[in-house]
């Protein structure tokens, strides 16, 4: 990416990117789909419930993966493979270590938590069984996340893109099968998650030792390199704190929600889905930009890195506004997918919820435009106490409203959120071109 269109490269990057996340997001919206029209909306809800704990733990190695990935691209970028690929085996042996700690941990804490966020006690068995049974998967889908981000850094799309392809094709199979077939209910609709995982890991492996062979070229570079280790810590945890967050904040006001109901849980996990969609192209616009100004700053030209974040603010801003006015037009549509006509109050809560969130899409592209330029220039640190900061900003705001407004605090503190995200890093960005430190 340090040569050629800027334009071109970006959606290059972020048009599989985000058919590759959308069918990723695909797992969890057909088990909710599934789940909610055979096994009822006390299932959907324990979906629902159990699968931001999931996320918190998930995105976190996530996040690890986006720390080492900004490594990768600058070494890429300087045209360094040796380091490249030792960046790589140490980030594969990181992960695999941490994924196993962490599902030990969320398997047998399950129950705790929950009840910890307010879980409904009728649905509590439900949950907790989910929760346990996707984390015994945390190993193989943490494999397959680090080998996707070694391959996105790179700008090799397509190959995270065939893996989630035949995941999903494989997980709709295993849910029909396990719970409109054989009636298991939440419990199948976590073994086909767990298996297409599986799935995903293992053909994301072998097609990168296929396609992408610079990153095995040398067995010698196997193994954990110390001074790496240290290097891609202190850019990835901040990276992983910021990701597991985001998650955070959503059980943070799931266990707020949860009091309302199981009506209200299930409109909420609907509503989740759905914003998991529309947002994922904002996401994957932002990552192709931290992928190619990284590789620029690794070559340092700084033009380059300029005209990346400017392409990718517009690319940003346009997709939002279309995403906004999609979501408000298409609301109760889009919540009819998710459960039966007879649960007309779930259809009505996810409705009005969608269209006040509707307006207001445009925000998180803009943040994630400035997030992804402040990523690849080494300031993660910075975009983690940003994206914290909404966190608790949406919480305290669905805290102090929600026992007034119900269901619609949350869009509300979401758009609270945002405002403060934009204005910090739009102040950041300022302060720094003033300072002249907008390429350090």
């Amino acid at each position: 990416m340090t040569t050629g269109s800027i334009p071109r490269h970006l959606l290059a990057y972020a048009i599989p990117a985000v058919l590759g996340d959308l069918f990723q997001v695909t797992y969890n919206t057909v088990d909710s789909i599934i789940v909610g029209k055979y096994a009822g909306a006390n299932a959907l809800a324990a979906v629902g419930v159990a699968s931001p704990l999931m996320s918190i733990a998930m995105f976190f190695i996530i996040g690890m993966g986006i720390g080492a990935s900004v490594l990768m691209s600058e070494f890429y970028g300087a045209e360094d493979m040796r380091a490249l690929r030792r960046e790589f085996f140490t980030t594969v042996l990181l992960s695999l270590g941490l994924s196993a700690m962490i599902a030990g941990g969320l398997f047998v804490l399950a129950g705790p938590l929950l009840r910890l966020v307010n879980t409904p006690a009728e649905i509590l068995a439900d949950t907790t069984a989910y929760l346990r049974i996707v984390a015994l998967g945390m190993l193989v889908s943490g494999l397959y996340n680090i080998l996707a981000a070694a391959s996105r850094s790179i700008g090799d799309t397509r190959t995270p893109l065939t893996c989630l392809i035949i995941g999903s094709l494989v997980n709709v199979g295993l849910d029909i099968w396990f719970v409109a077939g054989l009636g298991w209910g939440v419990a199948g609709a976590a073994w086909a998650t767990v298996i297409s995982q599986a799935c995903s890991a293992l053909l994301c492996l072998l097609l990168l030792y296929r396609t992408e062979p610079l990153f095995f070229a040398d067995r010698q570079d196997f193994g954990i390199d110390r001074a790496l280790l240290r290097r891609t810590m202190g850019f990835s945890y901040a990276s992983a704190l910021q990701q597991a967050g985001v998650y955070v904040g959503r059980v943070l006001v799931q266990s707020m929600v949860n009091p309302l109901g199981v009506h209200a849980a299930a409109a909420f996990t609907a509503v989740n889905r759905i914003d998991d969609y529309a947002l994922i192209p904002e996401r994957d616009i932002s990552s192709g930009e931290t992928v190619l100004v990284a590789q620029n700053h690794g070559a340092g030209k700084f033009d380059r890195m300029r005209e990346g974040m400017l392409v990718s603010m517009v690319f940003e801003v346009v997709y939002g506004v279309i995403v906004s006015i999609a979501v408000f037009a298409l609301a109760e549509p889009l919540m009819k997918l998710f459960v039966p006509p007879a649960e007309t109050e779930v259809i009505r809560l996810g409705t009005r919820y969608l269209r006040l969130m509707g307006f207001f899409y445009f925000m998180p592209g803009i943040t994630n435009g400035l997030q992804g330029y402040m990523r690849a220039i080494g300031k993660l640190k910075l975009t983690m106490y940003v994206t914290y900061s909404q966190m608790l900003t949406r919480a305290v705001t669905t805290f102090l409203l929600i026992g007034r407004m119900g269901l619609d605090a949350v869009p509300l503190a979401c758009v609270a959120g945002w405002i403060l995200m934009m204005v910090w890093e739009i102040g950041l960005m300022v302060a720094w071109k003033r300072q002249g430190k907008l390429y350090r």
